[in-house]
């Protein structure tokens, strides 16, 4: 071997020891830092939580205490107190929103929510929402229009927790241009809840005129039916007839079977004589939920429609309907209703 082969070599093997050497510091180090930021995290924890469940003398120390921290101990506090806040109500909620307002957090979220960095804007949208001051609605308001897919869809978050209906239009002009925030906009007008109501009974009175359009029409029915507006009933029957909007009717049978009205049986049976399939599995669906012996004939007749899905819905609102709805099926050729009278016995035995 070479001279010059063997220094190449020394050179590797000691380039290679040096290498071993940094990744070993380097782990030791992350796992430092990592135990120490757990521990300051655990410390931040147990404050928050004697804060909230301590006696009256603990709890006035430990909220002293996480007011006084500054710099980066307190943005652990706020973190904490940010994550914290979605899944508490009452006065627990309200003891650790009054510690954040009382160091300037609406403020920086505010300034977080204008900033140039998407990053920064969404986070803002999160903290005015999870704060719930009225104040706030304004500036998530107009992050509806961001032109970032993750701001505008954590403002839809954080309008719904705030919980103001006057947001109610203007969530459902944002899920019009974007459909995407669908499932977004319909939990937080469901957080919003009852005070959404007139503001969405308001929306489908537009039909009437031709407005509200298709899939907006669709998801405010969605809507009134998750919160169990009653006072919607009669809109939701007269939207049923509103085939010019594509899935408004099956989306108000739905909703009137999740409201749990008998009125709407008559108008629930004739829509199950629709030329549109959706609409009838819709109704069938309603009439189980409704569960109302005075569906049984009209489903008995709509059980022959030789339509897969109508009949199976048919046949499975029978079953709901109790001894009415078993001795029509016993007594039904169809192959749907052996179905689900072979449901029946399945779930009798379990």
């Amino acid at each position: 071997m070479s001279e010059g082969l063997r220094l190449l070599l020394l050179v590797l093997g000691g380039l290679t020891v040096v290498l071993v050497v940094v990744l070993v510091v380097v782990r030791v180090l992350t796992e430092l830092v990592e135990r120490v930021t757990a521990r300051r995290q655990d410390e931040v924890r147990r404050l928050l939580l004697t804060a909230l469940l301590g006696e009256a003398d603990e709890s006035a120390d430990a909220l002293t205490t996480l007011r006084s921290r500054e710099g980066r101990s307190w943005r652990r506090v706020e973190e904490q107190v940010f994550t914290m806040l979605p899944k508490i109500k009452g006065d627990s909620r309200e003891l650790l929103v009054t510690l954040l307002l009382s160091r300037g957090a609406a403020y920086h979220a505010h300034a977080n929510a204008t900033a140039r960095s998407m990053v920064r804007r969404s986070r803002g949208a999160h903290q005015l929402g999870a704060l719930g001051q009225s104040d706030g609605v304004r500036v998530l308001l107009g992050l509806l229009e961001d032109r970032r897919f993750l701001v505008r869809r954590t403002t839809v978050r954080g309008l719904g927790q705030v919980g103001d209906p006057i947001s109610v239009v203007p969530l459902l002009d944002a899920v019009t241009t974007d459909p995407a925030l669908t499932r977004d906009v319909i939990a937080a007008l469901q957080r919003i809840g009852p005070p959404a109501a007139p503001y969405l009974r308001r929306e489908l009175r537009g039909v009437r005129d031709a407005l509200p359009q298709g899939r907006r029409a669709a998801l405010v029915a969605t809507a009134l039916g998750l919160l169990g507006d009653v006072r919607a009933a009669d809109q939701l029957v007269e939207a049923l007839g509103a085939g010019q909007h594509p899935g408004l009717p099956a989306a108000a049978a739905e909703a009137l079977g999740q409201i749990g009205v008998p009125a709407a049986v008559p108008a629930l049976v004739a829509a199950l004589r629709d030329e549109s399939e959706e609409l009838r599995v819709s109704a069938a669906r309603a009439l189980g939920q409704i569960s109302d012996a005075a569906a049984v004939d009209g489903l008995v007749a709509a059980l022959g429609s030789d339509r897969r899905e109508a009949d199976r819905a048919a046949a499975a609102a029978l079953l709901r309907l109790g001894a009415s709805g078993l001795h029509a099926l016993e007594a039904h050729p169809s192959q749907y209703a052996a179905e689900a009278l072979a449901v029946h016995r399945i779930r009798a035995a379990a």
